[in-house]
């Protein structure tokens, strides 16, 4: 017995305890340079081996909004995990519709579907996963406020699906430390489609997203950085009320690489 309490109190010693954000505790970013009066921003990163975070304006970063595209993570995972999708090469066929986006008005397969962030796609496997599985993977993942409501296939771009930059941070980590119970080939279709060069000194796996919420637009980047053999885990999060004075799509790419340059 005294054995057994020993080997589970050395467990405990070794796991992986994340901590929530606290800017007393956190280092703070300068990205001083970003600020201006069109628009609000805060980025958000969590340093796995220190257990620690950076960031930069904390006013947002507790915040619920839309998570927009960004839920296409989630909405792959779920998909992977209930055998609608296969693999990155998971191709559907275009209906015909000509929308705005021309990458939009052709076949996709998952990976260029979600480099694309095409929204047909997404709303069609959503369409496939149905509203009880869709559920019991929200809860899974506890991810955001864990609502869909009425429609399969807006909720994660009406509003009624919200989550904080701090829960995008904390899924993200568990989505590096596959702490998650989904299948070894779910995580590595993942980190396949999510793979984004942006600078050869280090490995990048993020999501962009955008949307309206309460009026305002809201810009997202999420993702994970592999940088010197360290992980972290960002959000960085832009509003504003009036996205034509900006160009919002760049603009959260920008801050996210003046983040990272600091990453020693």
């Amino acid at each position: 017995m005294v054995k057994f309490i020993c080997i589970f109190i050395l467990i405990l010693t070794h796991s992986f305890v994340f901590s929530q954000f606290n800017s007393r505790k956190a280092a703070l970013l300068d990205l001083s340079s970003f600020e201006s009066n069109d628009y609000d921003f805060s980025m958000l990163v969590y340093d796995l081996d220190q257990n620690s975070y950076l960031y930069y304006n904390d006013s947002l970063i507790k915040k619920n909004y839309t998570p927009a595209s960004t839920f296409k993570i989630v909405n792959t995972i779920i998909g992977l995990e209930n055998g609608i999708i296969d693999s990155a090469n998971y191709l559907m066929k275009w209906d015909g519709i000509k929308r705005e986006n021309t990458k939009w008005n052709a076949d996709q397969t998952l990976g260029e579907a979600f480099r694309n962030s095409t929204i047909w796609y997404f709303q069609r496997l959503a369409k496939q996963i149905g509203q009880d599985k869709m559920q019991a993977g929200l809860e899974l993942l506890n991810y955001g406020n864990k609502t869909i409501g009425d429609s399969i296939d807006q909720f994660w771009l009406d509003g009624t699906l919200k989550i904080s930059m701090q829960d995008q941070v904390e899924f993200l980590t568990n989505i590096i430390k596959r702490k998650y119970k989904l299948k070894a080939n779910t995580y590595d279709c993942l980190f396949q489609i999510m793979k984004y060069n942006l600078s050869y000194q280090y490995v990048v796996y993020c999501k962009s997203g955008w949307g309206q919420d309460s009026g305002q637009d809201v810009a997202w980047l999420v993702g994970m950085l592999i940088k010197n053999g360290k992980q972290y885990a960002f959000a960085t999060l832009i509003t504003t009320n009036d996205y034509k004075k900006m160009d919002l799509a760049t603009l959260r790419y920008k801050v996210a690489m003046a983040c990272f340059a600091t990453l020693k």
